[in-house]
This record gives structure tokens, C-alpha cells and sequence, in this order.
């Protein structure tokens, strides 16, 4: 059978072998347990004994067993020592022995053995291969879960064989089913997708129909959202054809990804040479580019309204202010006039009850006032009147609706389209659900009576008086239909990110019947039951308040000030300056003596971090890359020079090569696992430990970097603060405490960067956070209670938190805080949490098993605001870990001032980050998101890279330091930061060498001078 190349050669001699152990890893794995020392004393021969020894120690280590000729000679040795076996013949140690040895082993460690578990292994990788579709991600689940099932691990060749044969399984059942459920009407429409509209051979300006529709154009110009629109209204009709296969087939969502981010990065030419299988790519294709553009055009609605709500608050502002310096003539006028016709009436008034003249005389008095001038100026303050209140001065409002309706063109350029073609779902009695069925059944044309029933009550008003009520009526539409949409009462079923919130968790089935498994895999079992969890939480809470508070009373915090008015004032003890402390020991090279280049090969030969960079088609695998060429593509996007740059600047480099490597090598898993790579030698080097404040805890934090996006992104966004009037994205960052930058993610500007604080804590396999900080943009009451869930301690550094609400379950006896200057405790709703308590499980086992991101989840849930259950019951929840660690934050100065420290790590890194993304002056150049996040994936890689030699080389100046000198070498080391730069050549160098003209060009000036141009006969000198 030949099979799938799942790893590479280093990586199959490194599976097939035992590990490469430390002194320490040997003395360890190679201390048996008490039953195999009885055993080793009923052997014999040296060779049996050793052999057992080793079999052991290595199954230990790997769950696996080897032969005689792949023991390591310094095992074998250390064993013959240990355990004094004097002389060994290692050849004599037979297949018998170990055969019978294996099951022993096996016996004892109470593990089955391979071939007893075969079909139950086939079962599951064949489970796998359906499900995640990428082999190399298969075969390491497949031993991740062998070794969870105390099965055995088999040989490379045993395991690839397993694994191959159930993708090629799965994919001819695939494509039989595929076959079997295409009608001849949709076979056509697929096929058409290879040819081209004019029905000639493709080329630059006509290109394939297929690759007309893979890229997106995420840009907010009108015309990159109407072909958007296009492409899904090409989509539309090929989704709802196809999509009933795509269910029949019960296709998981990592499988369709999978395949449809081939077909985005194959050739047309290459897709269409799959035979039969080609079908199945374009399905998924279909499939997942019509959520995606969904997504992009729901994106493009919310953004456009949002940026025209925020121009005609900024217009109206504008015009308040211009019309209070306008109409300050006519507003006294007419304020004047009603004073004076206020007296004239009350006069009148006078003259009407006035018992001394007769009804004549009151008749005629009456006809002369309204004959007099005064009335006839008043009549003409009606005009005036009417003026203002068309500008704005008889509204509450202002001229804001007016402003609206008259931008109301710009934005229906944008948005018409997208709210005719994409179908937003809402509840059956949703009076906005009911208007927008309206408006795509009339194709965006209003009628004479649309429904109003979703306007406020302003903004019927403000329709009333519109000069053009349909312009208005659509702008308030969007405006809408974007709120809904981000509040969760509109939905998008066939979506990525816009789907009602149940659909993102775990299947309320396999919840039911998996419950308790599925808590034990995650190692959530005190979840099962919200009584004892909650009391629990209770009780610590209870306590916290009565510590906090009796040492304020006893006056024993030592952090704590009394101010002028009795409240008490926390303080955060500053690092004490030593004045007389020596000038640090210069710890690295001179500036720019090490290129990145260097850096970047020392690093990967210590853990080879380029083997993560994997081809996207692990099936098809063509040669690999010289490694110089994924150094380019690292510096090309981490350094922001562009591929094109670093080609032209580069000898060894074609532009070609670098752009075929990126194209199917780079993607954001592989650069994860490059980054998981690095990270995870650097924890290793003993000398990172030096930097942990307490070496029991892994601390962690995170925090956004702003950049600027130098062209039109529809994920760029205003932020004046930061921007002014130019757009950007985030780059939100984790940092443990040994200075590994171990996840990022690109974010819009606008968006609250708390969302995206678990999807940091969870999404890395390296670094497990204990404690993790922010800044008070990061944290909310969910945040709170997600964290305390998956047993991670959350404590943010939050401004004026003696402000802060504090907390109490009901039973809790609370002394009145009055006299600290504290608000009153309120009381949590402990029925809200226990009656969702199951959906809050629910939806932590599903983050904790990656079935979805926090971010997706969460962002969705905190869109429902006030109105989700289950955002209640967590926000409820939440508020009782947060008063939890507040009454701590408040108690502990030492914990206020380890959360300062590392988030003053954290701040270090930015102007890092800087120095490494200098390319373009530190703009970004690229509009989408995916390569917005493969350059932030790679400056973060670079940045790793750096700290990792860093600490390399750190270890070695240790190493070698006299052990006399070692101990101060330490704490000067301790005292640093691994966040250094400056021995770096991050620009490259200029050679100046006389090598390096012994080839330049040379000009013959005098020739030039002489040479006219313009007579073509004129003779060259």
C-alpha cells in the first residue's frame, strides 16, 4: 500500500524510534515501578535484563515497543551501570523474549495491545478522517488517542496503513454517495463552473467562472460590495441546489472547510483532474464561500450603517451649531413676538370681562386690535417658525432624521442589494422580520404604505415630515436590521458567524446521551451538578468578605491609606530604586551583529518549527521548499516587507517559488503550530525560568496594539483616539511570564477586545494559564464566570475598582460598608444561574473540546444583551467572581502589584513588535483578513524566534559563566528581560567589500555624452 505522506522522513525515524533523552528524562523513565523490579529479579541474563529494563522505560515514555537494533547506545549503557548487568550482548535479546516481555508489559500496565483493538481503532480513525479531513491531524489524534485509551501505539507503518486506508475509505464512500445524489441538472451547473462566460479558453481578463468567485473583495467601496453582491447571487441559487447533497452526505463543517480551501488554492486545472472527486471539492467550495460572502455582506451592513450613524451624528453637531449662530436673530424675533402678543391678549382679556363696556364696545375694541400692525407681524412669524422647525429647532432631535434622509442615497448604494438578496431570519411575530419580507418580496420598492410597526416612535414622526419619506424609510431600515442582527433577534442560518446561538454548541443529543464522558474529557466533573459548585463559591465568597473587611477594621492592610473623608485608599507598593546597585552586565552582542537570518536558522535547527509549515494537500505532497524560502516567507510577512520586497531582495529567492510556498504551506494552523514549536523550546531552556515571579503559577496576559490599515479594508475601522480620521485593526496579543507570545488574533478597531480574552486562554496547546491579566477593557462580568468555569483565575488590573458594585448570595451576612465609602451590596439571582446551570455546562464543554472559538460564541452571546437567559445567568455568575477577586484585589497589595508586573511585560513587547513589523512604515498593506492575521501569525513567530535565541543563548553565557560567577550571572539575567533586540540586524546589511564591486557595471561617460539620440546615423564614439 503506499501511503499517504503524513510525516516527513526526520519525523517517521523520529516516530520509530525511542526519544532522545536528558540525563535527567534517562534517570527518570529508566526507574522501573516495584512490579518490574520483582520481575528483573527472576531473570537471568544480562541481555533479558536489559532488554526488559529498556522496554519498560521506553513504554513508559511512548506507550510503544522497539527492537534490539534501535535501542540507544547511551541508554544501554546507563541501564548496564544502574542495574550492573556487567557485559551485555544486545543482539541475543530476541524477538521471543520481547515478544514475551511486550506482554508482560502490556499486562501489568494494564494496556491493551494493538491488534486486540484494531477494528475499534480503524472505527475511530475512519471518525476522525470524516471529521477533520487533514491526515497529518488524524494520525496525531489517532495516537493522542491510543495513549488516552491505554491502547498500544503500533509502528509508524502499522498506523499510516490505518489512516490511509480510512481516508481512502471515507473519500470513495464521499464520492459514491456524491455520484449517486448529483442530478444530471446539478452535475451541469457544477461543470460550468470550469468554463468560462464567453464558452472560449480562460485567460487573465476572462477567467474561469470557478475563479471569478473565490476571492471576496473585503473593501467598502460600492463597487467591491455590489460585485460581493453578485457573487452571491451566483452562489444563491448553486447553494440551494447543492446543499440538500451536502446534508445528505452529513458533512462536518471542518470537512467542507477543508476541501473548499483547496479548490481556493489549487488551480482550476488542478481541481478539475480529480475525477469524480472534483464534485465533492466544488460542493464544499460552494458551500463554504456562500457563508463566507454572507458573512462579508452582513459585515458590510453592520459596518456602512454604522459609519453612517456616526457621519450624521458628526453633520448634525455641525448644523446644531451653525444654526444656533444663524437663527439667534430669528429666535429673538419670534420670542419677541409672543412676549408682545402675550400682553396684547391678556389686555384683550381685560378689555372681555371688563363689566364697564358693553358687548359693541368689546366687538370693536377686538376688530381694531387685529386691524393693528402688531398682528400682522405676528401673522408673519409663522414663516419664521416654520424656518426653524425645518431646521431642526422644533424637534428633540434636531436635524438629525433630516440628515439621515438626505444621506439616505449614499447608503442604499451600499446596502440595497445586500438587503434584497441575503435572507435575515427573525422570530414569525417580528414586526422588523415582517418589514424586511416586505421589501425583498416588492424588490426594494416601498409601496404606498410599508410597515412602520419596527420605527420608534420618533422615527414614525420624523417620516411624517420627511420631504422624501422613502430615503428615510430605507436608512431607518438598515439601521434596524443592523441593530437586530448584532442584538441576535435576526439571524443568519447559513453562516459562519450570524447563527442563532444554540447552533454553536455541542448537539443538544449528543449532549443528552454523552454527559457525563464528555465532562470527564474535559476534566470538568465538578460541573456536573450546580448545587455543590455554587455553594462552594459561596462559601469562598463569604469568606472573602469577612477577611477583606475585618483586617480593614483592625486597621492590618498594610496597603491601605485613610483618605481626609474616612474611605480607605488602596496602594500599590512601587519596585524600591537601589541606587547603589552596580550597571547591568551586558548580557548580549553588540547592536546588529546577528542577522534575523541567522536567528531564525539557529532557532529552527533546535526545534525545527519549518516542518510545521506543512502543504495544504498532505495526499498530493510535491517536493518541499528549501527552508530559505520559508525564512523569506516569514521575514516577507512578519517584517511587513511583501512578497514581491523580499523577492527582489533576495539572491536565492524566486518570486514565483515564494509566492507557490506561501500560497500552500502558510496558513494560520501551520503558523500556530510554528509558533507552539517555539514556544514550546523556549519553556524548556531552563534559564526562561528565571524570569517567573513564582515558578507554581503560569501567568498570563493580554492586550491590543493598534495599527493602521493603509488601504480600504472592510475590517478597518475609525478610531479617533488612536487614528484620527485614518482606519485600523488590533493586534490582541498573549504573554506568559516567561515572555512567550503564545496566541494573536487581528480584530476590528472597534470591536471590545474582551471577547476574544478565552480564545487566548484556550487556544494553544503549550502554555496552560493558571492566573491570566488585562486592563479594564478586558474584563466583563463573562468573562468572569468563563474563566472561573475552566479554572483559570482571571485578575485584571481595573481602574477605580473600590468603585466597583460588589456582591453577595442571599444567605450571606454582609455588615453595612457605608463607612468605607462602599455603595450597598446587591444580591445575585441564584435560581438564573442554576435553572441555565445545564446550558452553561454545555457551552464550556464545547469551548474546552474546540468544538467553536470563544470569540464566535461569546461575541454572539454578548449580542443579546439584557434579553439571553444564558447571558444573564453568566453575568449573574460572573458577578459573584468578581466581587470574589475583588475583595482580594483589595486585600492582597503583593497581587495588585504581581498583575502590574505582568502587564508591564506585556507593554515591553509592543515597541518589539514595532522594531519587527518595520517594513511600510508599520502600515498594513493587505485588506483581507486572512492575510491580515498570516502577517500578524508571522511577526508573532518572528518575535518568538528572537526571545528563544535569546534564551539560547542566555543558557549557553550561563553555562559557561565559572561556577563561581554563575549564581550573579543568574540573578543578572533575572533582573533582564529576554525581550531584546538591538544585536539583531532586522534590516539586512549593506556589503561594502571590494568582492563585493569585483562585478559592477561600468560606463563609458564620455561615449554617453557623445552619442545623439536624435540622429539615428549619427556614429557611436
Amino acid at each position: 500500500m503506499r501511503y499517504l505522506p503524513l510525516l516527513d522522513d526526520a519525523q517517521r525515524r523520529a516516530f520509530d524510534h525511542p526519544p532522545k533523552w536528558t540525563a535527567a528524562q534517562r534517570k527518570l523513565y529508566c526507574s522501573v515501578p516495584h512490579w518490574a523490579a520483582q520481575v528483573l529479579g527472576s531473570l537471568v541474563t544480562p541481555h533479558s535484563r536489559g532488554g526488559f529494563v529498556l522496554q519498560v522505560s521506553y513504554f513508559q515514555a511512548t506507550g510503544r515497543f522497539f527492537s534490539t537494533d534501535r535501542f540507544r547506545a547511551a541508554d544501554g549503557a546507563y541501564v548496564q551501570q544502574r542495574y550492573r548487568l556487567g557485559n551485555v550482548e544486545w543482539a541475543r535479546y530476541d524477538k521471543a523474549t520481547r515478544f514475551h516481555h511486550r506482554q508482560l508489559i502490556l499486562q501489568q500496565f494494564g494496556v491493551a495491545p494493538f491488534e486486540q483493538v484494531e477494528a475499534a481503532v480503524r472505527a475511530q480513525v475512519t471518525h476522525f478522517a470524516r471529521q477533520q479531513m487533514n491526515p497529518v491531524a488524524v494520525f496525531r489524534s489517532a495516537v493522542d488517542t491510543l495513549r488516552a485509551r491505554r491502547w498500544e501505539v503500533p509502528t509508524y507503518a502499522a498506523l499510516a496503513g490505518v489512516v490511509t486506508e480510512a481516508f481512502r475509505t471515507v473519500e470513495q464512500q464521499l464520492t459514491t454517495q456524491v455520484a449517486a445524489l448529483l442530478t444530471p441538472a446539478v452535475r451541469q451547473q457544477l461543470d460550468a463552473l470550469f468554463t468560462t462566460d464567453a464558452e472560449e479558453p480562460a485567460h487573465p481578463h476572462r477567467p474561469y467562472r470557478l475563479t471569478a468567485l473565490k476571492r471576496s473583495l473585503e473593501l467598502m467601496r460600492p463597487s467591491a460590495i455590489r460585485a460581493n453582491v453578485q457573487d452571491y447571487a451566483v452562489l444563491q441559487p448553486l447553494f440551494t441546489q447543492v446543499y440538500p447533497v451536502v446534508q445528505a452526505l452529513d458533512l462536518s463543517e471542518e470537512v467542507v472547510r477543508y476541501y473548499a480551501r483547496y479548490v481556493e488554492r489549487a488551480q482550476v486545472f488542478q481541481v478539475r483532474q480529480q475525477a469524480d472527486k472534483k464534485y465533492l471539492m466544488v460542493l464544499c467550495f460552494v458551500v463554504y464561500q456562500y457563508y463566507q460572502v454572507g458573512d462579508l455582506l452582513t459585515e458590510t451592513l453592520q459596518q456602512a450603517v454604522q459609519t453612517h450613524r456616526n457621519a450624521a451624528q458628526r453633520e448634525t453637531q455641525e448644523r446644531v451649531y451653525r444654526q444656533q449662530q444663524d437663527t439667534a436673530g430669528q429666535l429673538r424675533e419670534l420670542l419677541d413676538g409672543v412676549v408682545h402678543h402675550g400682553t396684547a391678549l391678556a389686555q384683550l382679556e381685560d378689555v372681555a370681562f371688563s363689566f364697564a363696556r358693553t358687548n359693541e364696545e368689546k366687538v370693536a375694541a377686538l376688530l381694531a386690535w387685529l386691524q393693528t400692525p402688531e398682528v400682522t407681524a405676528f401673522g408673519q412669524l409663522r414663516h419664521t417658525a416654520q424656518q426653524l422647525r425645518k431646521t431642526g429647532g422644533g424637534s428633540a432631535s434636531g436635524p438629525y432624521y433630516q440628515v439621515v434622509e438626505e444621506r439616505s442615497r449614499a447608503l442604499q448604494r451600499r446596502l440595497g442589494e445586500i438587503l434584497r438578496r441575503v435572507a435575515y431570519e427573525g422570530a414569525a411575530d417580528s414586526p422588523l422580520a415582517h418589514a424586511l419580507a416586505h421589501y425583498r418580496a416588492r424588490d426594494g420598492q416601498l409601496g404606498s404604505h410599508p410597515p412602520t410597526a419596527f420605527l420608534k416612535p420618533a422615527e414614525r414622526a420624523a417620516l411624517g415630515e420627511a420631504a422624501s419619506p422613502v430615503s428615510l424609510y430605507k436608512a431607518l431600515l438598515a439601521g434596524h436590521v443592523a441593530d437586530h442582527l448584532k442584538a441576535g433577534k435576526l439571524n443568519l442560518l447559513h453562516s459562519l458567524r450570524y447563527r442563532p446561538f444554540d447552533t454553536y454548541l455541542l448537539d443538544a443529543a449528543t449532549w443528552e446521551q454523552q454527559r457525563d464522558a464528555l465532562l470527564q474529557q474535559t476534566n470538568l466533573l465538578e460541573l456536573r451538578a450546580a448545587g455543590p459548585w455554587l455553594d462552594a463559591l459561596q462559601a469562598k465568597l463569604t469568606t472573602a468578605f469577612a477577611g477583606t473587611f475585618d483586617r480593614l477594621a483592625a486597621g492590618t492592610n498594610p496597603g491601605v491609606k485613610t483618605r481626609a473623608d474616612g474611605r480607605p485608599r488602596f496602594l500599590t507598593p512601587a519596585r524600591p530604586a537601589d541606587e547603589e546597585a552596580p550597571p547591568p552586565r551586558p548580557l548580549f552582542p553588540g547592536p546588529g551583529l546577528i542577522s534575523l537570518h541567522e536567528v531564525l536558522h539557529t532557532v529552527n535547527q533546535a526545534c525545527r518549527f519549518t516542518e510545521c509549515l506543512e502543504h495544504w494537500s498532505p495526499r498530493h505532497r510535491p517536493p518541499r521548499p528549501a527552508e530559505r524560502v520559508f525564512f523569506a516567507g516569514i521575514m516577507a510577512y512578519g517584517c511587513n516587507l511583501g512578497l514581491t520586497r523580499m523577492a527582489h531582495a533576495t539572491k536565492h529567492v524566486a518570486q514565483s517559488t515564494l509566492e507557490n510556498t506561501v500560497n500552500w504551506y502558510f496558513s494560520l494552523e501551520n503558523l500556530r503550530r510554528a509558533n507552539d514549536a517555539v514556544v514550546a523550546l523556549t519553556g524548556k531552556l531552563p534559564v526562561s525560568r528565571l524570569f517567573q515571579r513564582d515558578p507554581g503559577q503560569t501567568h498570563t496576559s493580554s492586550d491590543g496594539q493598534k495599527y493602521y490599515v493603509a488601504v480600504d479594508s472592510i475590517h478597518a475601522t475609525h478610531s479617533y483616539k488612536y487614528f484620527g480620521q485614518e482606519k485600523g485593526i488590533v493586534s490582541y496579543g498573549f504573554l506568559d511570564d516567561r515572555h512567550r507570545l503564545f496566541h494573536s488574533v487581528t480584530i476590528s478597531a472597534s470591536e471590545r477586545e474582551a471577547a476574544y480574552l478565552v480564545d487566548g486562554i484556550l487556544h494553544n496547546d503549550v502554555v496552560e494559564s493558571t492566573i491570566h491579566s488585562t486592563d479594564t477593557h478586558g474584563f466583563t462580568e463573562v468573562n468572569f464566570a468563563v474563566t472561573y468555569l475552566i479554572r483559570v483565575a482571571f485578575a485584571p488590573r481595573i481602574q477605580s475598582f473600590q468603585d466597583q458594585q460588589l456582591y453577595a448570595f442571599a444567605e450571606t451576612d454582609v455588615s453595612d460598608l457605608a463607612a468605607y465609602g462602599l455603595a450597598p451590596v446587591k444580591r445575585i439571582n441564584r435560581a438564573l444561574i442554576e435553572a441555565e446551570w445545564d446550558t452553561l455546562v454545555r457551552l464550556v464543554v464545547s469551548l474546552k473540546q474546540k468544538h467553536v472559538t470563544a470569540s464566535t460564541v461569546l461575541r454572539r452571546l454578548n449580542s443579546y444583551s439584557q434579553h439571553h437567559p444564558v447571558y444573564l445567568a453568566l453575568r449573574e455568575l460572573g458577578r459573584a467572581v468578581r466581587t470574589e477577586f475583588l475583595l482580594r484585589y483589595m486585600d492582597d497589595q503583593d497581587l495588585r502589584k504581581r498583575i502590574d508586573e505582568q502587564l508591564d511585560k506585556l507593554e515591553s513587547t509592543h515597541s518589539f513588535a514595532r522594531a519587527v513589523f518595520y517594513g511600510q512604515n508599520g502600515q498594513i498593506p493587505y485588506a483581507g483578513k486572512e492575510e491580515q492575521q498570516l502577517a500578524d501569525a508571522c511577526k508573532r513567530l518572528v518575535q518568538n524566534v528572537i526571545v528563544c535565541w535569546n534564551c539560547l543563548y542566555l543558557n549557553q553565557y550561563l553555562l559557561q559563566a565559572p561556577a563561581a560567577e554563575r549564581q550573579a550571572v543568574a540573578d543578572a539575567i533575572a533582573a533582564s528581560s529576554p525581550v531584546s533586540w538591538q544585536h539583531v540586524n532586522l534590516h539586512g546589511e549593506f556589503d561594502f567589500s571590494d568582492d563585493a564591486l569585483k562585478d559592477s557595471l561600468r560606463f563609458d561617460v564620455e561615449a554617453l555624452f557623445a552619442f545623439d539620440w536624435e540622429s539615428p546615423a549619427a556614429p557611436l564614439v
